[in-house]
């Protein structure tokens, strides 16, 4: 059973969002994926989807997300459950902490189809 220790996750930041990957292929995960996540207040994640689902905790602050059409709004101990294929977006109102776990290796991409390369799953 691997151990991948706090001290090993190295913290990607972009656009006020800071994650580190927690358990990766990387670090010898096999079947799901998980990421520790931090928002700045104000802060936004771009607008996109992947072809799993992907399930968020949060563990502090507050804000409200898109799923497709719909505005949900999230506080500390929520969590969002974000179907495949459906865009989303995350905006946070408060700073805000999270973990969030998928499907390993899924493809993740912007609306116009764009695959992301998340440097946090390396």
């Amino acid at each position: 059973m691997p151990v991948f220790r706090r001290e090993q996750q190295q913290i990607h930041s972009m656009q006020g969002n800071h994650i580190a990957g927690t358990a990766t292929a990387a670090s010898g995960a096999q079947q799901v994926e998980m990421w520790h996540g931090r928002m700045d207040a104000q802060s936004v994640t771009p607008p996109h989807r992947h072809n799993g689902e992907e399930v968020v905790l949060f563990l502090r602050g507050s804000g409200r997300a898109t799923v497709g059409a719909t505005e949900v709004r999230y506080r500390a101990g929520d969590t969002l459950i974000l179907p495949a294929d459906e865009v989303h977006q995350i905006f946070a109102e408060e700073d805000s902490e999270f973990v969030s776990a998928m499907p390993i290796g899924g493809t993740i991409k912007l609306p116009d189809g764009t695959v992301m390369d998340l440097p946090w799953r390396k």
